[in-house]
């Protein structure tokens, strides 16, 4: 069941698009809208700084809703700010994002371009915010006061998976060492192979070619018990801690 108010403020802001990047709120967005008769369509961006899995986990969550699904790519590394990891790299990064998702929208007819932003996130914490504001991007669950329990409520009532809350591999990295192709591989390898056996968020912060890998508690004896794996990869030294 969609909130009343989500569903009237869904149909008041068609035709929509939705930026889907595969994590859970924007799944339960598209869920939303789709119910509430709007026929939206998708957006994912590729930037290159994602774990390659998560545009295919969006291609197959807009698949089974039965939504248009497109997938336009921006190079974030061409961008000085990204790739030298300042610390504006996510308010460039989340502009560059929409305003292409934007771009899609006006292109193909639509009014509006929707985000899963909702009512726990913190603008403070989320530097991306002032470009969606900027931008004019609608936020359909921050509007409505829905937060994140709400969020996963519906996502069972929906029967969608509830994911691990994901971000971009570029946050692994200390402030002003640069974003390589090279170092989001590997932090993207090394969080797969943890991924593999350890459930929930895991997390892989990498200074140089050191290592600290963060996992959920009572997973640390799990965690090293695959260092040998993670240290393969081309890594100095791993030490695990709590995430």
């Amino acid at each position: 069941m969609v909130p009343d108010c989500l569903c009237t403020y869904l149909r008041d802001h068609a035709p929509l698009v939705v930026a889907l990047s595969g994590g859970t709120d924007s799944a339960v967005l598209l869920a939303a809208a789709v119910r509430a008769g709007v026929r939206p369509s998708a957006v994912t961006v590729e930037t290159g700084l994602a774990a390659p899995k998560e545009a295919g986990i969006a291609a197959e969550v807009a698949a089974s809703l039965g939504v248009p699904h497109a997938v336009v790519r921006v190079d974030m590394l061409a961008v000085d700010a990204v790739r030298h990891n300042t610390a504006e790299r996510c308010y460039v990064c989340k502009r560059l994002m929409m305003e292409a998702v934007r771009a899609w929208a006006g292109e193909h007819g639509y009014a509006y371009v929707t985000d899963g932003t909702h009512a726990g996130d913190d603008p403070a914490d989320r530097p991306g915010v002032r470009a969606l504001r900027e931008l004019g991007i609608v936020s359909p669950f921050a509007a409505c006061g829905i937060g994140r329990e709400e969020i996963v409520a519906m996502a069972h009532a929906f029967g969608l998976p509830v994911r691990p809350s994901s971000s971009c591999l570029a946050t692994r990295l200390p402030p002003g060492e640069e974003v390589t192709p090279e170092k989001l591989r590997l932090i993207g390898e090394a969080e797969a192979v943890l991924g593999e056996r350890i459930p929930g968020r895991v997390r892989v912060r990498v200074r140089g070619r050191s290592v600290r890998v963060e996992v959920p508690a009572g997973w640390d004896d799990e965690a090293r018990a695959l260092l040998p794996r993670i240290l393969a990869l081309g890594f100095d030294d791993v030490t695990v801690g709590g995430a």
